[in-house]
């Protein structure tokens, strides 16, 4: 069984995205997203930031580019894209990224 997280980490202005295995026994992944914060000075970069880290989760939970549409919509409303998305905003705790992602669950 296989299970997939991103998470954020700042290592030094740098946010990098990662995947993590929930338990003993579950493969684990590992997507970086990278930006530097003072990258991060409007609405507009914040939601490609948002963008890219919920790229990274459509792919850490099992879906490509190749994937077809039912099945990529499928992956970003399934429980693992969701956590590891919201994780990943949680992490880089920056005001922008974090109305940004509220903005774009409406």
């Amino acid at each position: 069984m296989r299970k997939w997280i991103v998470v954020a980490f700042v290592l030094g202005g740098i946010v990098s995205t990662e995947g993590h295995a929930a338990s003993p026994g579950f493969e684990t992944i590992e997507i970086r997203v990278r930006f530097e914060r003072r990258e991060l000075t409007s609405p507009a970069a914040a939601r490609h930031l948002w963008r890219r880290i919920g790229d990274a989760a459509l792919e850490s939970c099992g879906a490509s580019s190749f994937s077809v549409a039912e099945f990529k919509t499928a992956t970003v409303m399934s429980r693992c894209s969701r956590d590891a998305v919201d994780d990943a905003v949680r992490r880089v705790d920056e005001p922008l990224l974090t109305a940004a992602a509220r903005e774009g669950r409406r």
